[in-house]
């Protein structure tokens, strides 16, 4: 901090307070002395603390500080996670093909260390969208490969391609992510005078759908396919097989939902994601008890 001169008359420091005389040092930094025009009023010039776009240094610190945080934990976090679709050399491809592995033979071990990324990442979703890359391809692939089997053109796979990636993964999830998202603040999340940060992120619970969705790809669009053949006989033995494969996807659906809510520490009665499943057996029952091929009425629907 430097100090102007003070003049031995008081009539001198007046006469040049009046004239306008800056109270700037030549080397910068502030004073001691009234504001003129160009001052804040702390001693720097209202240029320095102002950005051409009219947004002061400690409004940016303070962004960068806690308002980027504070964003990531809702709806506003997802365009910067949009962003981020296009960095491919940035993404960790391996982990999450390792996730995709552990998803469908033990679900648990994924689930193992997300109070480790909570810490070092400072929220609960994922920040890499390598998974949901991969998934989408795992999706368009097999939209082309349903596309050959059923014999559909090129403007047919293409159609195929979209509506299985961006209907049956992306609507469908975010319509469940966000009823689940809500019943889970709404109703489970419990409340604590310790900490401020007990809500679940909606970009988590989109992450908890692209996790359970992964057995449900593996189910109901690549091995169905393989066993297409035997699966849409006219026979009780092939409904119990297609019936089966739908049912264990679901619960698979419905038990990775369960384990992503049930990692979160503020969540209490997390099982209430496993309720559906009582109304998916009994439909399970029922078609079996009429005959009725889930599997081949689904394929019907979806190319027929």
């Amino acid at each position: 901090m430097s100090i102007l001169p003070l003049s031995s008359s008081g009539r001198d420091a007046s006469t040049q307070h009046s004239q306008g005389a800056p109270y700037f040092p030549a080397q910068g930094g502030p004073t001691i002395g009234l504001p003129n025009q160009h001052d804040d009023g702390f001693g720097r010039r209202k240029s320095d603390s102002t950005s051409i776009f009219g947004f002061s240094s400690n409004s940016s610190s303070r962004i960068h500080s806690g308002g980027v945080h504070g964003r990531q934990h809702g709806l506003g976090f997802v365009p910067l996670f949009l962003r981020r679709l296009f960095r491919f050399p940035h993404m960790d491809f391996q982990f999450a093909l390792w996730q995709m592995v552990y998803l469908c033979i033990s679900p648990r071990i994924v689930y193992r260390n997300i109070h480790y990324h909570k810490q070092t990442k400072n929220q609960w979703a994922r920040d890499d969208p390598a998974f949901m890359v991969i998934l989408s391809g795992l999706l368009g692939c097999s939209a082309i490969a349903w596309g050959l089997v059923y014999g559909h053109g090129m403007m047919g796979i293409l159609r195929m391609v979209l509506y299985m990636v961006f209907i049956d993964f992306v609507v469908t999830g975010v319509v469940v992510a966000t009823l689940c998202w809500t019943i889970a603040n709404r109703f489970l999340a419990r409340a604590s005078v310790y900490s401020t940060d007990q809500t679940v992120e909606w970009q988590y619970a989109f992450d908890i759908h692209c996790n359970a969705f992964m057995p449900v790809i593996m189910l109901l669009y690549i091995v169905q396919m393989v066993f297409m053949k035997i699966l849409v006989k006219d026979f009780w033995i092939c409904s119990l097989l297609g019936n089966t494969l739908y049912m264990v996807a679901t619960v698979y659906y419905c038990y990775i939902t369960f384990l992503g809510y049930n990692a979160l520490p503020f969540v209490r009665h997390p099982e209430m994601f496993l309720y559906p499943i009582t109304i998916f057996v009994i439909i399970y029952v029922v078609a079996l008890i009429l005959g009725i091929n889930i599997s081949s009425k689904v394929l019907a629907l979806y190319f027929g």
